[in-house]
């Protein structure tokens, strides 16, 4: 007996909806793929330079019971080399340390960092009345003797890039200033220091 063929069946309709939203979604992955690796060819993005310029301490003074008090003169500069990348500091803040402690904080207004631009960032930290430890009062005392104290500045700051039109999501910035040396004489400035910086 002659047999006939079936016809074959027509794909589901819904199995043919999520195949079709499938491939929307492979090809805008893809297009938003290749415009982040052709931003990226035509910016070619470099590092962010941070150093302290000077530093500077008035009115310090540290009691007897290790409670110290002083006002912190700073000088960041913050170097944006990118010819066609702007930076949007949206929050900053900025710590003071020694040994691991901090001695004063502050935060400051959000800026914008034009292209190719080199931009000097000044804040005053004010201390009042920390407590410090026994052993970080002397070494304190010790460096106080000698005009200078070697502290930590570490800037903590929300920022975003700009290329065009198009902007990225926020990214965290840590900076680091290692070693600095803050003078209690306004006369004396602290050597330029490099900052070391995790965007």
């Amino acid at each position: 007996m002659p047999t006939t063929a079936s016809p074959n069946r027509p794909l589901h309709p819904r199995r043919s909806r999520v195949c079709y939203v499938f491939l929307v979604i492979l090809t805008l992955i893809f297009i938003i793929a290749v415009g982040f690796l052709i931003t990226w060819l035509v910016t070619k993005p470099k590092k962010l330079h941070y150093s302290l310029e000077n530093a500077s301490v008035q009115n310090f003074n540290l009691t007897d019971d290790n409670h110290m008090s002083a006002t912190f003169k700073l000088t960041i500069q913050s170097h944006n080399p990118n010819h066609r990348i702007s930076v949007y500091y949206n929050s900053v803040e900025i710590y003071l340390k020694f040994k691991d402690q901090t001695l004063a904080f502050d935060t400051m207004e959000p800026f914008h960092q034009p292209r190719m631009n080199v931009t000097q960032i000044d804040d005053t930290l004010v201390a009042q009345n920390v407590a410090v430890s026994k052993s970080s009062g002397k070494d304190l005392r010790d460096q106080h003797s000698l005009g200078k104290i070697e502290l930590e500045v570490y800037v903590k700051a929300k920022v975003r890039f700009r290329v065009a039109v198009w902007k990225s999501s926020h990214r965290t910035a840590h900076i680091k200033c290692s070693h600095a040396t803050v003078y209690l004489s306004q006369s004396n400035k602290s050597l330029n220091s490099s900052c070391e910086a995790d965007i």
